[in-house]
């Protein structure tokens, strides 16, 4: 069977040279090329297609015999008679199409000439004044002066344009007759007409509007045909205009040959003469593609001529389907603007062919193999029906076959065509393969030899099998291998070396060797069908194996077990290139065993990698089952190229690859190999133009010619719809005006004022948005060429979606028109509504003006009241304050004296309890004054540097007596951190620690008081400092804890009836505290004791003022340094106790000391006036004149008198009052009932600043 297959190959090969050979002599060559058909199960109207055409837009045009067509590369418009519309074409036979230069689009018909109005898709039927054009119109051609010229089935016609366009849209034009017979007509860029008329003479013709067109006969150059003697009239059967890069040129076809037409000479040059078995050379026209190669569409097929080289060929597709299309004979051939040729055929449709496919050289053959680049340039190939060729680039020939023996029963020939289609070629030209042992072939001596194996190797491995693939290293070795072993057979010894593979996970029969590798550190790569094995025979002549597998859990591991092929990077040595089947491409890093994937999701056409090939620039080329691609490592970027560019087919074999040493690929694949240059590919930058072709909303696709459509022209032409609110589901059809691969087209599109980038649309050419909000939008789309490079601008199509009628302007005007109608009414009814209640309203204004009037007198009646009893309530406070403190001061100062002098025994308990009860008296009148003054929010506090220890201290030399009396410990304990500066109040502090401290001692029996003071930075400008005064008395029961600090409450009945007091001490505490920006809170136990805590935050003090003759934080009341002698003061005080007691404090305090008594202000001032003082004590409420009268007169003395400290004695302790002292101009307050040593401090402080001033 294998021998019957290699001799039927064999004969096909044979065959098919002898056809070429005959081909040659005739000076015809046979060119397979991939040609593209388009038929009408494409949509095309008909098949015999007479004329091409490219418009201005993109578009391609084509005429047939039944209708005119127009392609997007996509759909098919076809527009045909219908006898119903005028409009339409008069005829359905289409035989030419021209664009003139005003982009005016011109058909003919076999009824006429048609002109065709893009914007409403409708035909005017041309005329030359009243008389219609209605002959069949063959040909169209426009001259240098835009006349156009008309090929008729009767002659040649001139239209020559009068006027602008008229009301039918039909030029006014003239009509000018020169010929009789059936002609053809071209023009070439200068404007020159040529015009030939079937079988007889050819004419140029140099037009001029004075009537006097000259019409020269063209002479060839030699008899052609039938002609013998002298230069014969050409008789052209088809005409083309081509431009190259140096000159115009222009080419005929005439019956025998083509011929190049000049023409300032007139003459014609032959170029090519064929003979009769071809047929006449009727036809058309022709197409020169970007080689500059004649495409010519004659009777007989399509053929291609090579102005530069005389070469004529016959073009014939690769795909046999297609053999009809292109040996039904051809009608006409046109290149498009990207170069791609069109063919219409007789009945056929359309064929087309991409000049670019030829970047691709490709040798059509058998099944490739395997292949290998020979040292001189050549490639050995190996095929699968079991025989060899090699193949000369340089030639670019057909293969030459290798002369095998031709003695085909011969077993070894017989077993040589069975084995392996893989094979190496070592230096001396022998071929090595598998086959139940290694084959070697020596095409020289046409021998074929088996190799034997040793003894040893046949002991150790007595079953020889072998898998496909070879490589050759150094000189002498040669490496293979089996499902269980890696073979090295050295060619010089004649000796084998049998490696056992590793164990693998995947088992061990199916390990085909498919691939192996060698890279620059000697480390052997093997490509099985279990995963990937390293051979690293490096350390120490001791073998190492790696193995690498497919981990569905591990994404860095390799993509799939089953290697095809395998490319140690020359770029970087540290990277493998692995390809698989099914998995894509792997890049292995060889040093972290880390793979990273490539497949079909990135952009690889097939995931199965036959073959690996590197080019100069660093990119990769590998061949799959859809084609070759090209990767670059670089960017992660792929382009890929099927059989559309000239690949001998999509499909690709595995081990058929191979790189030469000037850089060319060689790839082959089922039905050939292709070989190529990679640096010779370039990509074409140019862009299409890209088109809307079709616009649908909810109801089908937009017709401009239907009623009531948005779209007033065809979508192409349209620059935008305006669509109502309710058909806003809009679909945007569009597509890319290139034609040689249409589907392979991608797109982009996005709605700007919808969409915020675009969308990845890929060969998809339409776009749906829905519900879109009314507004005014941009539709944007754009694509890639042919060769995957994007268009940056693209085209762009305005959308308006209406707003519902409920929305729109005139429907916000009925709405503020309803609106203004409204208030309107509104204003009558409330007007006459209004105007019945204003005489009610002002009756009712005037009663409630009378009684608010009358309400107004009594509220102010009433504010005078409280005004006048808040004056009398302070005022009471005030008398209140001072009738009491005036006895009082008389009562605690005799007692003081009497204590402090002489007295019996058993009156010191009487003196006690007049000190005693004072005391508490005084406590009493103070607390109530305290909260009456919080109530009236008549408390300021001050701000002043002091020391809070001191001020501790100084609770403590005040209580201490007090708690000696009880037998009770008083302890102090002032943590060390504590700021000696801060700044507040400290009045209101003593007064809290006091109170606190008092309490604690007038509640505890046994035991003590301990105080102790600590403080924490808040901040860099704030300390928090806390008080905690703890006693061992009675304690304070749970649900009374909260109670003792409200006003008046003393506990329980006996306890208040026990210990006295009036219940506001903790709640003027508390007050002070929170007003301070603390709090006082209690824990107790009865029976064992109460801790209460002082909380309140200080400002660390900077640099305020300290009051002269007062240490910081030392209330009033220590008695300063040094001592006083010798004064004399004047004591201005109306009750005659206090003056006694003053007077004998001050006796007692001040030795020497001089004082005098005023009993009345006026006279107080006369004795100033009349006697030189060191100080006055001043009391306040005095008859005739008061103390601040009294000072205010002293003051208002001339000379020193004037400046005579004044200290003011008052019992009025309001602040108010203190206020007003220091108005009047006293320099001193010294509240009663008064200690001595407060009486004595004011007066240093007094005399001292007098001192000082002085």
């Amino acid at each position: 069977m294998i021998r019957s297959l290699h001799l039927a190959a064999s004969m096909a090969l044979v065959l098919l040279t002898s056809g070429l050979v005959h081909a040659q002599k005739n000076r015809i060559d046979t060119l397979l090329l991939p040609f593209r058909a388009l038929t009408i199960e494409d949509g095309l109207s008909q098949g015999m297609v007479n004329t091409i055409l490219q418009d201005k837009y993109g578009f391609m045009w084509f005429g047939t015999k039944d209708g005119l067509n127009r392609y997007d590369g996509y759909t098919f418009t076809v527009f045909r008679q219908d006898p119903e519309d005028s409009t339409t074409l008069r005829n359905n036979y289409i035989h030419s199409l021209y664009e003139d230069k005003q982009g005016r689009l011109w058909v003919g018909t076999g009824e006429g000439l048609e002109l065709f109005d893009r914007d409403s898709e409708r035909f005017i039927h041309a005329h030359a004044g009243s008389t219609p054009i209605r002959d069949i119109v063959l040909g169209i051609a426009q001259d240098a002066h835009n006349d156009l010229w008309l090929a008729r089935n009767n002659g040649l016609a001139k239209l020559t344009f009068t006027g602008k366009t008229s009301s039918d849209g039909m030029p006014p034009c003239t009509i000018k007759r020169y010929l009789e017979n059936s002609c053809l007509v071209s023009s070439d860029r200068a404007g020159t007409i040529w015009a030939s008329q079937y079988d007889l003479n050819s004419f140029h013709v140099l037009p001029n509007h004075a009537g006097n067109d000259v019409l020269d006969t063209l002479q060839l150059d030699r008899p052609v045909g039938n002609t013998s003697t002298g230069r014969s009239p050409l008789a052209l059967t088809g005409l083309t205009t081509i431009e190259d890069t140096v000159n115009r040129k222009l080419y005929g076809l005439h019956m025998f040959g083509i011929a190049q037409l000049d023409g300032h000479s007139h003459r014609a040059t032959s170029l090519l003469e064929v003979g009769t078995e071809l047929g006449q050379m009727r036809g058309t026209n022709a197409a020169v593609d970007p080689n500059g190669r004649l495409w010519l569409a004659i009777h007989s097929g399509i053929y291609l001529f090579d102005p530069a080289t005389r070469k004529f060929s016959r073009a014939l597709p690769r795909d046999q389907s297609l053999m009809l299309q292109a040996q039904g004979g051809a009608k006409c051939a046109y290149r498009d603007r990207n170069g791609l040729i069109w063919i219409g055929t007789s009945g056929y449709g359309l064929v087309t062919y991409d000049p670019r496919s030829g970047r691709f050289n490709t040798v059509k053959t058998a099944s490739c193999g395997s292949m290998q680049a020979l040292p001189d340039g050549r490639v050995s190939v190996a095929y699968h029906a079991g025989f060899l060729n090699v193949f000369d680039p340089a030639t670019n020939a057909w293969p030459t076959w290798i002369p095998w023996s031709e003695k085909v029963d011969d077993p070894a020939l017989d077993m040589l065509s069975r084995a392996n289609r893989v094979f190496v070629r070592d230096e001396r030209g022998i071929y090595w393969f598998n086959h139940e042992g290694i084959l070697t072939y020596d095409p020289v001596q046409d021998r074929i030899t088996r190799v034997a194996r040793d003894t040893a190797a046949i002991r150790a491995f007595p079953e020889e099998t072998y898998n496909e693939t070879f490589l050759l290293e150094g000189d002498s070795l040669i490496w293979s291998g089996s499902a269980q072993t890696l073979c090295r057979f050295d060619r010089r010894t004649g000796l084998f070396h049998y490696v056992p593979y590793p164990r693998s996970r995947l088992g061990d029969s199916e390990r085909f060797l498919h691939a192996i590798d060698r890279d620059d550190n000697g480390i052997l790569w093997l490509g099985t069908a279990t995963g990937l094995y390293c051979y690293d025979r490096r350390k120490n002549g001791v073998a190492r194996w790696l193995v690498y597998t497919h981990d569905p859990s591990d994404p860095a591991s390799l993509s799939s077990d089953i290697i095809y092929s395998l490319l140690n990077d020359p770029k970087d040595p540290e990277v493998l290139w692995v390809g698989t089947n099914g998995g894509g491409l792997n890049r292995l890093h060889k040093r972290t065993g880390k793979f990273v994937r490539y497949n079909s999701k990135h952009g690889l056409p097939n995931d199965v990698v036959y073959g690996i090939l590197p080019d100069e620039a660093g990119n990769l080329w590998m061949s799959t089952n859809k084609g070759l691609s090209r990767f670059s490592p670089g960017t992660g970027a792929f382009r890929n190229f099927d059989a559309s560019v000239g690949l001998q087919s999509d499909e690709f074999n595995r081990y058929a690859y191979c790189r030469q040493s000037d850089g060319t690929l060689f790839f082959g694949g089922v039905m050939g190999f292709n070989y190529f240059k990679p640096a010779e590919l370039t990509d074409d930058s140019t862009n299409s133009p890209i088109r809307v072709t079709g616009i649908k909303l909810i109801n089908g696709t937009l017709d401009h010619r239907a009623e009531g459509s948005p779209l007033d022209r065809p979508a192409y032409l349209s620059e935008g719809i305006t669509i109502p609110h309710s058909a806003n589901m809009v679909t945007f059809e569009f597509a890319t005006l290139e034609f040689s691969a249409p589907e392979e087209h991608r797109y982009q599109y996005k709605l700007e004022g919808f969409d915020g980038d675009w969308i990845i649309a890929g060969h998809d050419r339409s776009a749906v948005y829905t519900n879109l909000d009314p507004g005014t939008y941009t539709f944007r789309v754009r694509g890639d060429n042919r060769d995957g490079i994007w268009d940056t601008q693209g085209t762009a199509f305005q959308l308006v979606v209406l707003p519902p009628w409920w929305r729109t302007w005139w429907a916000y005007g009925l709405y503020l028109f309803a609106l203004v109608g409204g208030v309107l009414l509104f204003i009558r009814i409330r007007t006459v509504g209004l105007n019945r209640q204003k005489e009610m309203l002002e009756r009712t204004v005037a009663e409630r003006t009378a009684a608010l009037h009358r309400e107004k007198e009594e509220a102010d009646r009433q504010r005078e009241r409280a005004e006048h009893s808040g004056k009398i309530k302070q005022q009471f406070l005030a008398n209140m304050s001072h009738e009491i403190r005036t006895p009082m001061n008389a009562i605690t100062g005799m007692t003081g004296i009497l204590r402090r002098n002489a007295h019996l025994p058993e009156q010191e308990k009487y003196l006690d309890a007049i000190a005693k009860s004072s005391e508490s008296l005084l406590v009493i009148i103070n607390d109530v004054l305290d909260l009456s003054k919080m109530e009236a929010g008549k408390i300021v506090l001050g701000s002043v540097r002091f020391d809070p220890r001191a001020v501790v201290q100084g609770v403590q030399e005040i209580l201490r007596f007090k708690a000696e009396d009880k037998k009770l410990y008083l302890r102090m304990d002032i943590d060390p951190m504590v700021p000696g500066s801060l700044q507040g109040d400290p009045t209101r502090l003593q007064q809290i620690i006091m109170n606190l401290v008092g309490n604690a001692i007038k509640f505890t029996t046994e035991g003590g008081v301990s105080v102790n003071m600590t403080a924490t930075m808040v901040d860099h400008a704030k300390a928090l400092v806390r008080i905690n005064v703890t006693d061992t008395g009675i304690g304070v029961a749970t649900d009374r804890r909260d109670r003792i600090f409200e006003e008046f409450d003393q506990g329980q009945g006996s306890t208040a009836f026990k210990y006295g007091g009036t219940g506001l001490g903790l709640s003027i505490s508390r007050r002070l505290a929170q007003m301070q920006g603390g709090d006082i809170t209690v824990t107790s136990e009865v029976g064992k004791g109460s801790t209460f805590t002082v909380s309140i935050p200080f400002a660390l003090a900077k640099d305020a003022e300290i009051p002269h003759g007062q240490d910081p934080g030392v209330p009033s009341g220590t008695r300063p340094d040094g001592s006083l002698r010798d004064l004399r003061i004047l004591l201005a005080e109306d009750n005659e106790f206090n003056a006694m007691v003053a007077q004998d404090e001050l006796a007692d305090a001040i030795p020497g000391v001089q004082v005098d008594v005023a009993v009345n202000g006026r006279i107080a001032v006369e004795m100033v006036q009349a006697n030189d003082y060191d100080l006055v004590l001043m009391d306040v409420q005095m008859p005739e004149m008061n103390g601040h009268e009294a000072t205010r007169a002293i003051r208002a003395l001339d000379g020193a008198k004037s400046r005579i400290p004044i200290i003011a004695i008052t019992a009025n302790v309001l602040k108010e009052e203190v206020e007003r002292c220091k108005e009047s101009g006293m320099d001193g307050y010294v509240p009663k009932p008064f200690r001595r040593e407060e009486l004595v401090n004011a007066i240093a402080t007094a005399t001292n600043e007098t001192l000082r001033g002085s």
